[in-house]
């Protein structure tokens, strides 16, 4: 749903002045002449602002609905929202920034390739989504007919000694 359909749903107009999309901006902590422009296509909404979109309208308005190109990934029936895609063998979002290494969401974001928003939105204790970049990076390959497995990048490389 989009912010027109979202707001005369609730009863509004969807204009300028709508008393609907004053308090979504309220509750999203943005300007109602910001969410009308959104609403009318005139700005982009940022990721984050995405989020405070979809929590001030208990997700009626998903993020994929906002912003298709961070937050959903193509699916024949249109775009369903990261969260609901396949999840990788049990590794969170702590876990992995633990085994590489990492610091934080941004870094992480970086070494993905992908919206530092996105990666932010993805819970810490949960499962990270089974997105190509995440399943490369873990060196999982796929293989017709069998359930990808977690390999070690590492395992060739590992020389044991004998003690003499």
């Amino acid at each position: 749903m989009n912010l027109t359909d979202y707001a005369t749903s609730k009863g509004g107009t969807a204009k300028l002045g709508c008393p609907i999309l004053a308090s979504t901006a309220t509750a999203a902590k943005c300007s109602a002449a910001t969410l009308y422009m959104i609403a009318r296509g005139h700005k982009q909404v940022s990721a984050r602002l995405a989020v405070r979109i979809a929590t001030a309208t208990g997700n009626k308005v998903t993020t994929s609905d906002l912003r298709p190109d961070l937050f959903g990934v193509a699916a024949t029936t249109g775009f369903v929202p990261v969260a609901d895609a396949v999840l990788v063998a049990p590794i969170t979002k702590r876990a992995l920034r633990e085994k590489l290494g990492l610091g934080n969401d941004g870094h992480l974001a970086k070494l993905l390739k992908l919206p530092v928003a996105q990666v932010q939105a993805w819970p810490e204790e949960q499962d990270v989504p089974a997105l190509s970049q995440v399943l490369q990076l873990l060196g999982v390959r796929e293989e017709p007919g069998a359930a990808p497995a977690l390999q070690d990048p590492d395992a060739g490389r590992i020389v044991t000694v004998e003690a003499a």
